[in-house]
């Protein structure tokens, strides 16, 4: 594996930034990201690079290139990087989603669900998606695109304000 390129891509919201236990969580990822290419780096390569930083025309740039995209929310409203990634895809791009993103229900058939609190089975779910066939990832890619353009974000903004109306 030594060689082969990682590229690990945090896009905190401003939000986020600004809450005590996101912050928390985020050094926790960026020391990970360093321990693990302290023990798997090699001759100046490093397996793990970690960029975070909020450059909305750069990640879109990124979802291009991706061969696997992970979007693991404990909880999520609609969840368009999900969407984003699979739509603007170049050659095809392995998900792998959590069964709490809000667009799970619309992308779970070709997506690789995961329970978000298990990290074994995102691991599983990781290893699968990073030895998934060419022609098989670039079908499922084209299936979720379908599906997340089926459904634009117009039209699920109306269907929450409809819901609210009836909670109402």
């Amino acid at each position: 594996m030594a060689g082969a390129g990682c590229r690990t891509w945090c896009s905190p919201t401003h939000r986020g930034r600004t809450l005590p236990l996101y912050r928390e969580y985020m050094a926790g990822v960026t020391r990970m990201a360093h321990e693990i290419s302290d023990e798997f780096g090699a001759n100046g390569w490093e397996p793990v690079t970690l960029e975070v930083d909020d450059d909305y025309a750069r990640s879109l740039a990124a979802y291009r290139l991706a061969d696997v995209l992970l979007v693991n929310p404990l909880r999520d409203g609609m969840n368009l990087v999900a969407k984003e990634g699979m739509i603007l895809s170049d050659d095809g791009c392995a998900l792998v989603l959590s069964s709490e993103a809000g667009a799970a229900a619309e992308l779970e058939a070709d997506a690789l669900m995961v329970n978000p609190y298990d990290v074994s089975e995102t691991a599983q779910a990781l290893h699968q998606a990073l030895s998934m066939d060419d022609d098989e990832r670039r079908r499922r890619t084209a299936s979720l695109a379908r599906a997340a353009a089926a459904h634009p974000p117009a039209q699920w903004f109306t269907g929450q304000l409809a819901a609210l109306d009836r909670e109402a």
